[in-house]
């Protein structure tokens, strides 16, 4: 990678560090194979819990921390008991923060329900409307197990979890939506993020089928009570990172880095395991592109939402890594339409 300084600049080093979301993941390994999956390259690795601690130890020295820890894989709950090793820690040293897992539901037992209430823990639960939709792109759910998912979902609303599901829109499923969005409803999850699958086989068509159907529902009081406006296009700000913790231990940044492979995630990799720091070249060079991003996203009517870190990515490797015209096209929509109709945000 070509960049313009191996060293931080002084305004750089004076500018304070500050992160929005950081994702951990703490397994690559999953029980699912689902068809729109972004997460390539696994090699079934854990994080190490040493990595974590580097990292929290970072947001302390730097006087920061996440608005939100997002926990992920994989699927989380197949490294069960480091995922509750970590979740412990998080919340004794990060009062101020939002713990937060996403999952696909199916690990999920009492136990982990009792001490998830107790850590307030909230839960997005991967699910994509009625059984034959879910099945047929989350490969490997069966109809036993989608209805273990839904008592599961059911269960942890009944508990007092916060919860939340993630409604992916595969573009053949778009004429379904509705009815999607009706069985998430009435399964009792009261928040849902509908939104579309990237890196899909989107045309023009289908870009404004889904943006057809989306207006009806959001104009739907029923429905309106559970769609809720993802609130990124409210933090993005100059100095603002998102990060991301990879097994074994590689810091990035945001979620779309899953897309690299190895050789590329070592390039970008954050961090200097022999000091414990960041490497400051490649600090520098994150700061150059997420200025450009911010850039772009501040010439955007309504301050609008971009998928931002594929945005990251496709500036940081200097060409379009990958083809996100179709998601930020939907994403830029979604923003209008809920600044438009006030659709509310999560957890309000």
């Amino acid at each position: 990678m070509e960049r313009s300084s191996t060293l931080l600049t002084r305004e750089q080093k004076r500018k304070k560090f500050k992160v929005h979301y950081t994702w951990i993941y703490v397994t690559e390994r999953c029980n699912l194979h689902c068809d729109y999956c972004f997460f390539r390259h696994m090699h079934g690795r854990e994080i190490s819990l040493d990595a974590v601690e580097q990292l929290f130890l970072l947001f302390e020295r730097e006087g920061t921390a996440p608005s939100t820890l997002i926990f992920s894989g994989g699927e989380a709950f197949l490294a069960k008991e480091n995922l509750f090793k970590i979740l412990n820690i998080a919340h004794r040293r990060f009062k101020n923060t939002s713990l937060h897992i996403q999952t696909n539901g199916l690990l999920i037992d009492q136990d982990s329900i009792t001490q998830l209430r107790e850590l307030g823990v909230t839960l997005e639960f991967g699910i994509d409307g009625h059984a034959e939709t879910t099945m047929e792109h989350r490969c490997g759910l069966k109809p036993a197990s989608f209805r273990k998912l839904t008592e599961t979902i059911q269960a942890c609303v009944k508990a007092g979890i916060g919860c939340g599901s993630t409604m992916t829109v595969h573009p053949h499923e778009v004429a379904h939506m509705e009815k999607g969005l009706e069985f998430l409803k009435d399964l009792g999850i009261p928040h849902v993020d509908v939104t579309p699958a990237a890196f899909m086989p989107w045309t023009p068509e289908l870009v404004a089928e889904f943006k057809k159907n989306y207006l009806i529902m959001a104009r739907k009081p029923e429905f309106r009570k559970v769609m809720y406006a993802n609130e990124d296009n409210d933090w993005m700000s100059p100095g603002v990172m998102d990060l991301s913790l990879h097994p074994p231990g590689y810091l990035l940044g945001g979620d779309p880095f899953l897309c690299m492979p190895e050789n590329k995630r070592i390039e970008f990799n954050l961090w200097d395991e022999t000091n414990g720091q960041f490497k400051p070249e490649v600090l520098a060079y994150y700061q150059k592109a997420y200025e450009k991003v911010h850039q772009e996203h501040a010439k955007l009517p309504y301050r609008e939402f971009v998928c931002h870190n594929f945005e990251l990515m496709n500036t940081m490797m200097g060409e379009k890594y990958m083809n996100t015209w179709a998601i930020n096209d939907i994403l830029r929509f979604l923003t209008r339409t809920h600044l438009t109709l006030g659709i509310k945000k999560y957890g309000t």
